[in-house]
């Protein structure tokens, strides 16, 4: 059984992905809903996931197949439980694009996390690309294409 770690930034398809992945039966869980926390730090306040939420769910699913998303900055700490991680990632014209154009929720809109998504393009993504097991375009890679990758990991 494979626990798929999806991360990226915001507008790159992470839960467009699961959406699609859990229609077609698989179990998927978007750490955005419910599994992180806001905690203080000399910068101000910062959400990160919960670890004792995580390490529940991840325990809860490792006798079967499971894609995880999520973009945290202690996501880290949890590598070791999941087979792969995976980032998805876009031209940041893309990313910027899907934003403006999403409906599901409204972050990236607003001045300050739209500074935030161009700080996190130029200062997070490097990372993450460092880190990740595998990285998938979505710039020009439809939902379907980036699904297919997804599942041949399993």
């Amino acid at each position: 059984m494979a626990i798929i770690f999806i991360t990226g930034l915001s507008g790159v398809g992470k839960s467009s992905a699961l959406v699609q992945l859990e229609k077609e039966g698989y179990n998927v869980v978007d750490t955005d809903n419910g599994y992180v926390k806001s905690i203080r730090n000399e910068g101000g306040e910062e959400r990160i996931w919960d670890a004792e939420k995580i390490t529940h769910v991840l325990e809860q699913y490792k006798q079967s197949h499971l894609f995880i998303s999520g973009c945290y900055s202690n996501q880290g700490k949890f590598y070791h439980y999941f087979d792969y991680v995976v980032l998805l990632k876009a031209d940041l014209d893309v990313m910027l694009d899907r934003i403006n154009k999403r409906t599901s929720h409204d972050y990236g809109k607003s001045p300050e996390e739209r500074a935030e998504v161009l700080d996190s393009y130029e200062n997070v993504l490097p990372m993450l690309e460092k880190r990740s097991d595998i990285t998938i375009d979505t710039t020009n890679n439809g939902i379907n294409e980036v699904c297919r990758r997804l599942k041949e990991l399993l």
